[in-house]
C-alpha cells in the first residue's frame, strides 16, 4: 500500500501494530471464576449496536478463560447474560473521581437529608464522550464494572 513511500523504522513499526491489533473494540479483565481459579477472565467486547434514535446500546461479548500459566485461551461456553442500555435506564451523575454526586433532597426525612443525581444513561454517555469527560475505552471500563456487580452470580455460573 505504502510501496512508494520511504518508510522509517518507527512508522513501519506503528503500521505494523496498527495491521496486527485484534479486531475485538475491547478487552477488560474480571475477577477470577469462582470455580476456575486457574484461569484469569476477561470480558471481550465484540460489537457495540448504539441506535441513537432510539437511545439503545446493546454489548455483544463474550467470557474469556486464560490460562494463568501457559497463557492459553480456553473457549468454555460461559453465560453472558444481556447487556443493554435502554432509553429509561439511568445512572448516577459522577464528579472527576467517579463518586456519585449528592444533592439535598427537596423534603427531607428524619432518616435522609441527601441522595444521588440520576441522569439518563444514554445521554450521559454521549455527554461525557463528546465533551472530552472521558476515554472510551474509560467509558466501556465504568459501565462494565457496573454491570458485573449486576449480574455476577449470573457470569459466575457454569453453563
Amino acid at each position: 500500500m505504502n510501496n512508494h513511500l520511504n518508510i522509517t523504522s518507527e512508522i513501519q513499526t506503528l503500521i505494523s501494530q496498527i495491521e496486527n491489533i485484534g479486531s475485538n473494540l475491547a478487552e477488560l479483565p474480571l475477577s477470577e471464576h469462582p470455580k476456575l481459579p486457574q484461569f484469569d477472565r476477561f470480558i471481550r467486547v465484540l460489537d457495540i449496536d448504539a441506535k441513537s434514535k432510539q437511545e439503545f446500546i446493546n454489548f455483544t461479548y463474550e467470557q474469556i478463560l486464560r490460562d494463568k500459566v501457559s497463557g492459553e485461551e480456553f473457549k468454555i461456553s460461559l453465560p453472558t447474560p444481556e447487556w443493554v442500555i435502554y432509553k429509561d435506564t439511568w445512572s448516577y451523575l459522577r464528579d472527576e473521581n467517579n463518586n456519585p454526586v449528592e444533592a439535598l433532597l427537596a423534603n427531607p426525612t428524619d432518616q435522609e437529608s441527601t441522595g444521588y443525581v440520576k441522569v439518563p444513561t444514554y445521554r450521559y454517555m454521549l455527554w461525557l464522550l463528546k465533551n472530552h469527560k472521558i476515554a472510551f475505552l474509560d467509558l466501556l471500563t465504568s459501565y462494565l464494572q457496573e454491570f458485573v456487580e449486576i449480574k455476577k452470580e449470573e457470569l459466575d455460573q457454569l453453563s
